[in-house]
């Protein structure tokens, strides 16, 4: 299980035991913006609109991992959602 730790202003720090710790830097807006993806994913009760920003700074920080990183990501999500359609 994944870790941030807010260490600056726009400096979070990933760790994972299974892995080597990662910084990734953001601009202050990026920062702000992924707090409120962070915090309507978690708390809003019907869902919500994506805005600009939110897909410009989520495509910024995935961009980050690599192409095949990102198929590796999306094969994982593709496993995940046939298993829950299954339930």
């Amino acid at each position: 299980m994944s870790q941030a730790n807010r260490t600056t202003a726009n400096l979070v720090n990933f760790k994972s035991t299974a892995r080597t710790p990662v910084t990734l830097a953001l601009s202050v807006d990026q920062m702000e913006t992924l707090r409120e993806l962070c915090t309507l994913a978690a708390y809003h009760p019907d869902g919500f609109t994506y805005t600009k920003a939110m897909e410009a700074t989520c495509r910024a920080i995935a961009d980050r991992s690599g192409p095949s990183a990102i198929a590796a990501c999306l094969a994982r999500a593709d496993i995940r959602e046939r298993a829950y359609i299954c339930r």
